[in-house]
């Protein structure tokens, strides 16, 4: 009978811990060609900076994500996709089970790398994730669960893709710079509400040092 090879787990990383952090972004930043990513969070500006150095040394990089948490602030989705990793959110549409509707989300953490190295577990890639949850990221070489990885990573992508009516990459810049627009407008009333608020205060102070009764006692001398 022949012996079959072991299945190689490279390590466990276990959170909180930042030289698991390291160790995580040493491992995505060792792609070479291809670099497939379906992620519910990702706001780690370190982890996203691995992912745009990629690209940018000529890494075929993919990038499925959460439509809601893609808004959340801090979230480096946007900023990704505007410097060219190709990106992916989940259509914003529920799912029917029976007669009530059931919100969806793309809840996946995992990541090939180069076909051949997969990264899952409970951590999302989020600096929180890596600084005070307690998560798990099993770094692994099986041939089994990477092309399995792999076939759910391609189902993701081609039903995304077809339910967008226009490049997700392109639709998520024109998301964020709405966003960022919605933002600074927000920003801007606050401060203008502060102001006025201070206003009234200045106004009402002056008011009350006038109404005093030694200022009405010089006022009459």
């Amino acid at each position: 009978e022949l012996l079959q090879p072991r299945p190689i787990a490279h390590e466990v990383l276990l959170f909180p811990s930042d030289e698991a952090r390291q160790k995580l972004c040493s491992w995505i930043g060792s792609a070479t060609t291809t670099l497939e990513c379906c992620v519910f969070v990702i706001s780690d500006a370190r982890v996203a900076a691995e992912l745009k150095e990629a690209a940018a040394r000529g890494v075929a990089v993919r990038l499925i994500t959460d439509d809601k948490t893609a808004l959340d602030g801090g979230s480096q989705v946007f900023g990704m996709a505007s410097a060219g990793v190709e990106t992916l959110v989940d259509p914003d549409y529920e799912l029917k089970s029976g007669a009530a509707p059931v919100p969806r989300h793309m809840h996946h953490k995992f990541a090939v790398v180069d076909g051949r190295v997969l990264l899952c577990g409970s951590y999302n890639w989020s600096y929180s994730a890596s600084a005070r949850n307690n998560e798990n990221c099993v770094v692994t070489e099986d041939v089994y669960l990477v092309a399995k990885y792999s076939a759910e990573f391609e189902r993701l992508w081609r039903e995304f893709k077809a339910a967008a009516p226009l490049s997700q990459q392109q639709a998520a810049i024109r998301i964020q710079q709405i966003e960022r627009g919605n933002r600074e407008r927000r920003r801007f009333a606050a401060m203008a509400r502060s102001h006025r608020a201070a206003n009234v205060f200045d106004v009402a102070r002056s008011a009350m040092d006038i109404a005093s009764p030694g200022n009405r006692k010089r006022g009459r001398g």
